[in-house]
């Protein structure tokens, strides 16, 4: 297998995947807590402000450089993806304090660390990914566990649908129809979450195979 020895683009993607790492703890914090939303708001912002900046180094490497580590394509997946979530969680944890929900749930913590978990495989792939070892049985199990972890939220996605529309749930006893469809668009995004965190392992299986 042939990569280039050096390249700015394994940094920056590393560099990345460890600011949406922080941002998935700090939004398990905030779950967690659920207190000074506003302060975790804009925290959450100031992350992906930086993740953004990273995107766009990213886009300036890939155009500017002649022999690149992956296909250009594998790269741009790849940073748009893990931009991708980190949009997620920053809009999410902003709908807490734009729509005025009062407390969290046990749902919800259980779907910040299950997203936290799989962000924590994210950043061990792409470290591997970065040190040539996409042949290796820590990979693959890297992003074996995504899939699982993307599955664990579906699940928990459809048990909390039908709590909400059956109010079949201490955690969503409430009779406000504005209310439900307020925590339904937060799950929502928050599945959508996972389901990127799977794309990134679909991507990463795709990698194993044309660079091992």
């Amino acid at each position: 297998m042939f990569l280039p020895k050096k390249s700015k683009i394994f940094d920056s993607l590393v560099k990345q995947a460890s600011i949406i790492k922080e941002s998935a703890e700090l939004f398990q914090k905030i779950v967690d807590e659920y207190k000074d939303l506003g302060d975790g708001s804009v925290k959450m912002k100031e992350l992906e402000h930086q993740a953004d900046m990273i995107v766009h180094e990213v886009t300036d490497e890939i155009e500017k450089t002649f022999i690149l580590p992956l296909d250009k394509e594998d790269i741009r997946d790849l940073t748009e993806m893990l931009d991708d979530i980190i949009d997620n969680l920053e809009e999410t944890a902003n709908r807490f304090k734009i729509y005025r929900l009062k407390k969290s749930n046990k749902p919800l913590k259980e779907f910040s660390a299950i997203i936290l978990k799989a962000v924590e495989q994210i950043h061990k792939g792409i470290t591997l990914v970065k040190d040539r070892k996409m042949d290796s049985e820590e990979f693959v199990l890297c992003y074996k566990e995504l899939h699982n972890l993307e599955n664990q939220g579906d699940k928990l996605h459809r048990k909390v649908l039908e709590e909400l529309m059956n109010r079949a749930s201490p955690e969503f006893k409430s009779t406000d129809v504005l209310l439900t469809l307020k925590w339904k668009e937060s799950f929502q995004t928050l599945e959508n979450t996972l389901d990127k965190c799977e794309d990134i392992a679909v991507l990463f299986e795709r990698l194993r195979v044309k660079y091992r």
